[in-house]
């Protein structure tokens, strides 16, 4: 279990759910607009400024490699080192067992 500063409203669930926005913009191919779209998403089922959620997944694409230097924090990149191989399928059906 990872460690999340207390009142940031962070988790491993959100995590996860950055995660599955980077898998499905990344089978995608990186479509313009998409990821302001699944931001707000994850901003409205968790509370989390969509900003904050916006910049996790763009740690996540670091983390993978796709872009330069990641300032990713360690649970970020706990939660790459886990599910990272998943595919979007996978990680929804990681998704669905937690939020049941």
């Amino acid at each position: 279990m990872s460690k999340y500063r207390s009142g940031s409203g962070w988790s491993d669930l959100n995590e996860l759910r950055c995660l599955l926005a980077y898998k499905q913009l990344e089978e995608a191919g990186f479509p313009r607009n998409k990821l302001s779209e699944l931001a707000r998403d994850i901003a409205l089922i968790s509370g989390l400024d969509a900003g904050s959620v916006k910049a996790k997944i763009g740690n996540y694409k670091s983390v993978a490699g796709v872009t330069g230097k990641s300032n990713a924090s360690k649970n970020t990149k706990f939660i790459y080192g886990k599910y990272g191989h998943l595919s979007s399928d996978e990680i929804w059906g990681l998704l669905k067992v937690e939020i049941d």
